[in-house]
């Protein structure tokens, strides 16, 4: 994977985890009723279920590579037109937030890892996803395990971060999300169209 690819693989990463999701809003409960250092467990737990979805995506598209190029195109477009049609769902939504004051049962570093990971293994649009950003930044031509061993520690490294950010943060998140709902999907809805727009325009020079 060149560099000029990885950073635009950066750049879309940045937009999409940046938004508040299911993950990002329970690190922020278990923060609050926790603490900001056992909410490492929420991440860790979080991470290790998309490396997971991720790998299967992997095994999917790979053989998808070796069967057919114009296959892999049309996985390309179609990818583009689920994120464009994510995020106008998202935008007409109702949100829900009414469930974020349940946590864990108690503090104990496996219920955390574990609850961190059932919401996001548990997320079906978390595959949905995967299988429509990934195509955009693959080189068919070229070694994809090698690529996917840059792309896939990049996502997991950045979604831990924010994770992690926001749960530090979680007082002030909660609160402003509470004070404004819709602003959680509108925002989620605003990212996927823009991440759309950019994997787009690489989909039409690809």
């Amino acid at each position: 994977m060149s560099l000029e690819i990885w950073l635009a693989f950066v750049a879309a990463s940045l937009i999409l985890t940046v938004t508040p999701g299911p993950s990002i809003l329970l690190g922020v409960v278990h923060s609050l009723n926790y603490g900001t250092r056992k909410t490492l467990f929420t991440a860790l737990g979080d991470i290790f279920a998309n490396m997971l979805q991720m790998l299967l995506v992997a095994v999917g598209l790979g053989i998808v590579i070796a069967s057919s190029e114009l296959a892999f195109q049309v996985i390309k477009w179609a990818g583009v037109l689920t994120l464009i049609d994510m995020s106008l769902r998202l935008w007409r939504s109702e949100p829900r937030l009414d469930g974020l004051q349940t946590g864990a049962a108690n503090a104990r570093p496996v219920r955390l890892f574990a609850s961190g990971f059932l919401v996001a293994f548990g997320n079906p649009k978390a595959l949905i996803f995967f299988t429509a950003f990934f195509p955009q930044f693959i080189d068919p031509s070229a070694n994809l395990t090698h690529q996917l061993m840059v792309m896939c520690p990049t996502m997991a490294v950045l979604d831990f971060t924010f994770v992690m950010l926001y749960a530090v943060g979680a007082k002030r998140l909660l609160g402003f999300l509470r004070s404004h709902p819709k602003v959680l999907n509108r925002l989620s809805g605003a990212a996927l169209m823009s991440a759309a727009g950019f994997m787009g325009t690489l989909a039409r020079g690809g």
